[in-house]
C-alpha cells in the first residue's frame, strides 16, 4: 500500500497503532511508510518520526529503515532534515535491546556535525546528548568510530565533541556509572595509536576530567597512557627531532598528573638512563634545556619504593661532566661554569640521592663523596662570585628598569646561582642531609628586590665583605670531609695558595657565559605539536604519515 501523498502515509499509520502490541504483523502498511520516504516534502517531515516508531516491530527491515533515515537526514530540504535527526534518538528509545542499532546512530549524528546549517548541528547535538544517556557505550562506541575513521574533517569534529560538549555532561553520563568512563578510558587508548601532537593533548585532557581517575592510583593510570605513547619502552633514537621533542612533550603532560599523587619514575629513569648519555646528539640547545628542566622537575615525584639507583648512576656521571675539578695552579684558563645546566641536574642530583642516601654516605662510596665535594667547593665560588657581579649589576635598578627583559634574566641568574649554593650546602653535611628547600629559578616568582622602596632607592649593597653567602669549605685531608668551620680554619698552605676561581670581567649575563640568554626560556616543558598524524609513534600505528612533530 504505497503511495507518496499524506493521506496514504496516515492510513499506513493508523494500520499500525491499531496494531498495538502486533503491529509486526503489519509488514505490508510498515513498507507503505518506508516508500512515503520518496514522496513530498510534508511527506517527509511527518515519515521519519512514524518510522522511529514502529521500527522496533521489524528487525528484519533494520537495513532498509535505516538507509531511508540516512536519506532524509541528508535531504536538501531543512525542515525534512531536522524533522529526521529529531527522529533518530527516538528510534534508539524504542529499540532498547538493539546495541549495534545506538552505535549506528551516533555514526551517522557524528557525521552531521561538519553540516553548514547551524541549525542542524545544534539539533545534532541535543540527539547525541539523547542517546548518550540513553546507552552512553554504545554511543561512545559510534562516536569513536569516526574519530578513527580518514576523514579529518569528521575527525576533528567529533574530537572536538568529545572534548567539550561530552565533557560538559561527565556528570551526568559518568560519576553514576564508573562502567561508562572505563569504556571512555578504552577507547581512548584505542585512538591513542594514530594522533597528532595537539590531538593528544586534547584526549589526555579529557582522561584528566574523569571522575574515577582523580585519586594518585587514577593519575598514574593517565601517566601510564602518557609514557606508552613516549615510548618508554624502547631505547631513545637519537636521530631526528622527533623522538625528543615526543620525550618533551609526553614528560611536561605527565608532570601535571604527578602532581596529582602520581610517580614521574618512568620519565626519570627513561631521562637519566637513556637521554643523558646520549645528550650530546640532542643538537637544539633549548630542547637540551627542556629535557633537564623537566628532569628536576620530575625528580619530585620519584617514590620511594622506585629503583633510584640506577638513575643516580648515570645522573652522577653526567653532573660530574658539569661541574669540573679544580683546575691545576698553572693552568691558564679556568673552566667554563654552566650555571643553568647544574642548577637542573644538581636539584634533581638532591631529590633522588634523598632517596637513596647510601649512594653517597656509605663507606664504600667514601671516595665518591669525596670528588664530588671537591668539584662542588670549586664550583660554588664561582657560583658565589657570579651573584655577587649579578647584584652589582642590578644595584640602583628603578622598578622600571628591572622589568627590561636583561634585566628579568639577570633576577633569575641571581636565583639560579642561589639555588645552586643552597643544594651545594647539604652535600657538606656530616653526613649529608637533603633538608634544602629551592623554587627553581625558571618557575620561581620574580625576585622581590624591594617593592615598598621608591624607585630610585638602590638595592642592599653587594660588597664582598658584606655577602650573605658563606663560602663552602671541605678538607681533603680529613677523612670527615666536614663543612663546619673547625674544617675550613684547619686548611693548609698549599690549599691557601690556590687561587679562588674569577670569571671573565663582562657583563654578568651574556651569551659567552656559563648563563646563556639567547636559549633560556621560563617553563620546562616545550614540545612538539605536529602537524598531521605521523612521525609520533616511530612507524607504529601510523596509517596517515602527514607531517611529523614540531616545536611550538
Amino acid at each position: 500500500m504505497a503511495g507518496d501523498g499524506v493521506e496514504a502515509l496516515y492510513r499506513n499509520y493508523g494500520i499500525l497503532a491499531d496494531a498495538g502490541d502486533k503491529a509486526g504483523e503489519q509488514t505490508e502498511a510498515f513498507l507503505g511508510l518506508l516508500e512515503s520516504a520518496k514522496g513530498s516534502a510534508a511527506v517527509k517531515r511527518l515519515v521519519s518520526g512514524f518510522i522511529a516508531k514502529f521500527a522496533r516491530f521489524f528487525p528484519t527491515l533494520e537495513g532498509d529503515i535505516m538507509n531511508v533515515l540516512f536519506d532524509l537526514v541528508e535531504d536538501d530540504e531543512s525542515l525534512v532534515r531536522q524533522a529526521a535527526i529529531k527522529s533518530l534518538p527516538e528510534l534508539c528509545k524504542n529499540n532498547k535491546s538493539n546495541k549495534d542499532l545506538c552505535t549506528k546512530v551516533a555514526d551517522v549524528l557524528t557525521q552531521l556535525l561538519v553540516s553548514d546549517d547551524p541549525a542542524d548541528v545544534i539539533l545534532v547535538k541535543s540527539a547525541m546528548s539523547t542517546i548518550l544517556i540513553h546507552d552512553t557505550p554504545s554511543a561512545l562506541i559510534g562516536i569513536f568510530d569516526q574519530i578513527l575513521g580518514e576523514d579529518e574533517t569528521l575527525r576533528e569534529k567529533a574530537i572536538e565533541y568529545v572534548s567539550v560538549p561530552l565533557m560538559d555532561m561527565r556528570h551526568v553520563l559518568f560519576i553514576p556509572k564508573e562502567e561508562n568512563e572505563k569504556c571512555l578510558l578504552e577507547l581512548v587508548k584505542k585512538v591513542l595509536g594514530d594522533v597528532t601532537a595537539a590531538e593528544f593533548e586534547t584526549f589526555v585532557d579529557v582522561l584528566g576530567k574523569l571522575h574515577h581517575l582523580q585519586s594518585p592510583e587514577g593519575a598514574n593510570v593517565i601517566i601510564d597512557v602518557i609514557a606508552e605513547q613516549a615510548e618508554l619502552d624502547g631505547n631513545f633514537q637519537s636521530e631526528g627531532p622527533e623522538a625528543i621533542d615526543r620525550f618533551i612533550t609526553c614528560f611536561r603532560l605527565a608532570l601535571k598528573y604527578c602532581k596529582k599523587g602520581g610517580s614521574s619514575y618512568q620519565f626519570v629513569r627513561y631521562a637519566s638512563v637513556e637521554i643523558l648519555p646520549s645528550f650530546a646528539s640532542i643538537t637544539d640547545a633549548q630542547k637540551q634545556q627542556n629535557v633537564l628542566q623537566l628532569l628536576a622537575e620530575g625528580s619530585c615525584y620519584v617514590q620511594p619504593e622506585n629503583d633510584v639507583e640506577i638513575c643516580l648512576e648515570s645522573l652522577h656521571l653526567f653532573l660530574l661532566e658539569h661541574v669540573p675539578s679544580p683546575p691545576e695552579e698553572t693552568a691558564t684558563e679556568s673552566p667554563k661554569l654552566q650555571f643553568s645546566v647544574v642548577e637542573c641536574l644538581l636539584f634533581a642530583f638532591h631529590q633522588l640521592v634523598n632517596k637513596s642516601p647510601g649512594f653517597l654516605a656509605s663507606p664504600e662510596n667514601e671516595e665518591r663523596l669525596k670528588e664530588l665535594r671537591k668539584r662542588l667547593q670549586y664550583f660554588a665560588r664561582g657560583s658565589q662570585t657570579y651573584h655577587n657581579q649579578l647584584q652589582v649589576a642590578l644595584k640602583g635598578k628603578t622598578q622600571l628598569e628591572l622589568k627590561e627583559e636583561q634585566n628579568k634574566l639577570r633576577q633569575m641568574a641571581l636565583k639560579m646561582t642561589a639555588n645552586i649554593s643552597t643544594l651545594i650546602k647539604d652535600f657538606f653535611r656530616n653526613p649529608p642531609t637533603y633538608n634544602a628547600t629551592v623554587q627553581l629559578s625558571w618557575g620561581a616568582k620574580k625576585i622581590d628586590l624591594g617593592t615598598k622602596r621608591s624607585l630610585a632607592t638602590p638595592l642592599p649593597s653587594s660588597n664582598p665583605s658584606k655577602r650573605k653567602l658563606s663560602p663552602i669549605r671541605f678538607d681533603e685531608d680529613k677523612s670527615s670531609g666536614g663543612a663546619s668551620g673547625g674544617a675550613a680554619k684547619q686548611r693548609g698552605g698549599r690549599r691557601e695558595a690556590r687561587a679562588i676561581y674569577n670569571p671573565p670581567r663582562r657583563q654578568p649575563v651574556t651569551n659567552g657565559n656559563s648563563f646563556d640568554e639567547g636559549s633560556w626560556k621560563t617553563g620546562g616543558g616545550g614540545g612538539g605539536r605536529g602537524g598531521r598524524r605521523g612521525g609520533w609513534r616511530s612507524g607504529r600505528g601510523f596509517r596517515r604519515g602527514r607531517g611529523t612533530w614540531r616545536n611550538y
